[in-house]
């Protein structure tokens, strides 16, 4: 399906009339005027004002309610779940919402769509302006009815008088199609930007009807019936097909460009090479035949030597937290251990390559991408470009799905870099492998554990010692070929709190350098945020860690997690997954683990996480076997505490994706590299889980609607690793302590086993 792009310079009062639900800018009818959110005086796309309430809310004449939020929908209901608060607190219809999302031209800057931070960041945001619009709506109505507002009521958009409905007015005809012409306190604060307080009182908990109700998500029927228009549907007049040379090496030079075929234009800007073509088949065929000639490059490691080089080239030192005196504790432990764990490079192998158009004319520029953050690309596009912010505007138009900065940015900034060397729109599609190959990769990280256990069976002693990036900006690639860096962030680090109360504990990191970075003064695998950045990798080695040292102790691993917790709320959660899984006590491993008996064995393993606020625990369940190594996750019992929860639909399909994608990482997924380039450019150089491959998911959440709500993107695949290296280790009595488990590491670390039970009993 193509979708073409027919406006220009719209306003957000230009969408009032649309109807339905998810709403796409590019998609709908234009009818009225620019709104009173257009700053005068400005460029061509002046962003809106969010401290005019018209900037947030719009009443249609037909009584639609349109939100707009500089959010974005990633795949997992977030708009979905804005509309049903705004639903809630104006008393209107669920269906009667739609919802503009991520246009900088129509929506506030409310910063990333990351981090599970929107619902906990810019819901409560939104529910007040809801609030507020609500007031000011009850006060025309206290007007135009001729009673104070304290006397109304409201019920599907309908204002009433308390005790006589006829006598009433819809908020259509109160001010359908107008401004609010409401201004409201905004001050701008952390992760999401804004922060709003007005005259509004948003309801208690107790009085909600449609939050927390498992509605269906508002854009998965056009998405399944194929009408929904992807940022790989959109096209522009004009337009032309692109497609990026990449370098042989990351940080080869371009020395030489053959001729291209008849039809078939050349793009060169330093060493940024690409085509473009009418026919998009033929940018393709270019792009992979035309002759080219790269320097050489060898600038990385060898792939054996990853984990010592990241060891070497920590660039950082820095405790993150402590308590007590470790090194006083170890020497008083009764058993001591230690332990060193890995995880690999990864890439976020989005299943649909990326893709991005722009635009640049008249000294203003439009940039379609399915990005996570509109506002940070238009201010690269801008820096690249040498324009005024306010004439840059980005839609953000959903892509294939995202979970950390994947290529989507990059897309769009190659996109740009071609649309002004090519003077007219270009889209450029990645292909296979310049999604595995060039999209922003997830670190590798070493991590060292030294625990100490006493007479009583408590841990007395923790160190946790992590080589992990500290803070990392990414490099967009297409700014750093053609001379001009831009950044897309900073994130990462010893990510997570210390959920158990350990007398004396240190967590210590180490910042990596050169390995993973890029730019022109050191180049090097480009590095980017994954799901649940940090903590994911560091929860892998502390839950696998308390596991190891509940079996020195002989503790069964769930009681052995219970006494070390003071959370009420973590520990109510553990003990109800727990209760789920039908959990029997026990140590691991199982008895049976390291007789050397072939075939399948089963085995069970726990673990538990806090991921701003959101807490997890799980119990996964796992079969393997002995002959050829092979781990199948067969049953995964998920518990989420995540506070209110808005929509339990969403939060549990949420919660499916996020374990599924996790148990692939945790069993398949590594990217592989020479001393030049990635390797891993396919699916089969880089496998991730089939339908065959998934477990049994079953969740189960504690609603607590006295408490804020808090994300729900990240935090549950923080257990997942650590739960199923225990489960391993039940079942086979070998401790896997590098990520992925690949069968050939499974049977390398099984033969080991048995060769020392051999020699200890020789």
């Amino acid at each position: 399906m193509s979708t073409p792009i027919k406006e220009k310079g719209l306003s957000r009062l230009d969408f009032l009339k649309a109807s339905g639900a998810l709403v796409i800018a590019f998609s709908l009818p234009l009818t009225l005027k620019a709104g009173s959110a257009r700053a005068a005086g400005h460029g061509a796309f002046a962003p809106v004002n969010p401290a005019e309430m018209d900037a947030w809310l719009a009443v249609g004449p037909d009584g639609m309610v349109t939100l707009f939020t500089g959010k974005v929908e990633l795949g997992g209901g977030l708009l979905t779940g804005f509309a049903q608060i705004v639903a809630e607190e104006l008393d209107v219809p669920f269906s009667s919402m739609t919802v503009v999302s991520g246009d900088t031209l129509l929506t506030p800057n409310q910063g990333f769509t990351a981090g599970s931070s929107s619902i906990s960041g810019a819901g409560p945001l939104i529910r007040q302006v809801a609030a507020d619009a609500r007031y000011a709506l009850l006060q025309h109505a206290a007007t135009h009815l001729g009673v104070p507002a304290a006397g109304l009521t409201v019920k599907a958009g309908v204002v009433s008088v308390k005790g006589n409905p006829a006598k009433s007015i819809s908020y259509a005809d109160l001010i359908g199609g107008k401004h609010f012409a409401e201004l409201l306190p905004v001050k701008s604060a952390g992760f999401g930007g804004i922060q709003i307080g007005g005259k509004g009182v948003p309801k208690k908990p107790s009085q909600y009807t449609t939050v927390g109700q498992p509605l269906p998500r508002i854009d998965i029927p056009d998405k399944v019936t194929g009408k929904f228009a992807f940022v790989q549907d959109v096209r522009v007049p004009g337009m032309l097909h692109g497609r990026v040379i990449r370098p042989s090496g990351i940080g080869s030079q371009l020395i030489s460009v053959g001729s291209p075929p008849k039809g078939v234009r050349v793009l060169r800007e330093h060493n940024f090479l690409g085509v473009v073509a009418e026919n998009e088949w033929d940018a393709v065929q270019a792009a992979q035949n035309l002759p080219v000639k790269w320097s050489n490059w060898k600038g990385l490691p060898a792939m054996a030597d990853l984990y010592s080089a990241i060891r070497s080239d920590a660039s950082a030192y820095s405790v993150v937290a402590s308590g007590g005196n470790v090194s006083t504790a170890l020497g008083a432990a009764k058993t001591t251990l230690q332990a060193s764990y890995t995880t690999p490079i990864e890439t976020h192998g989005s299943i649909g390559p990326s893709c991005a158009v722009a635009e640049i004319k008249d000294g203003v520029a439009t940039v379609w991408s399915g990005t996570q953050d509109p506002s940070s690309l238009r201010a690269n596009v801008a820096d690249l470009l040498g324009l005024a912010m306010d004439n840059v505007r980005v839609i953000c138009v959903e892509a294939s799905g995202c979970y950390g900065r994947n290529g989507a940015d990059p897309a769009a900034i190659d996109a740009v870099i071609m649309a002004r060397l090519a003077g007219r729109p270009v889209r450029v599609q990645w292909m296979r492998w310049d999604e595995h190959g060039w999209d922003p990769k997830s670190p590798a990280t070493v991590h060292d554990l030294v625990g100490g256990v006493d007479a009583k069976g408590q841990i007395s002693a923790w160190q946790h010692e992590a080589w992990i990036p500290a803070q990392f900006s990414t490099t967009i690639i297409g700014g750093t070929l053609v001379g001009h860096p831009l950044g897309m962030g900073s994130n990462g680090g010893f990510d997570g709190p210390m959920v158990y109360n350990f007398p004396s504990f240190s967590q210590i990191q180490h910042g990596e350098g050169n390995l993973f970075s890029s730019t022109p003064e050191s180049v090097g695998i480009i590095s980017a945020w994954m799901r649940s950045p940090g903590q994911f990798q560091v929860n892998f080695a502390m839950e696998s860690f308390v596991d190891e040292l509940a079996s020195a102790a002989g503790a069964d691993p769930v009681e052995f997690r219970l006494r070390h917790l003071t959370d009420w709320r973590l520990i109510a959660l553990l003990k109800a997954v727990a209760k789920a899984a039908n959990w029997q006590p026990r140590t691991s491993p199982q008895a049976h683990a390291l007789t050397g008996k072939a075939g399948i064995v089963t085995g069970r393993g726990v673990a538990i996480s806090n991921r701003g606020g959101t807490l997890n625990a799980q119990v996964s369940e796992v079969e393997v076997n002995r002959a050829t190594g092979e781990i199948q996750v067969t049953h995964v019992f998920a518990g989420q505490d995540n506070g209110l929860t808005i929509n339990p639909r969403a939060v549990k399909l949420h919660m499916e994706g996020a374990i599924t994608q996790s148990v692939s990482r945790t069993l398949l997924e590594e990217v592989t590299f020479d001393q030049s380039n990635i390797t891993s450019t396919d699916w089969s150089t880089y496998p991730i889980l089939t339908f065959k491959g998934a477990p049994v998911i079953e969740t189960l959440l504690i609603d607590r609607p006295e408490l804020p709500a808090t994300g729900v993107g990240e935090p549950s695949v923080n257990p997942v690793a650590p739960s199923i290296a225990n489960a391993v280790f039940d079942a086979i009595g070998v401790r896997i302590r590098q990520l992925p488990m690949r069968p050939d590491r499974v049977k390398a670390a099984l033969a080991q086993a048995l060769q020392a039970a051999a020699t200890t009993k020789s």
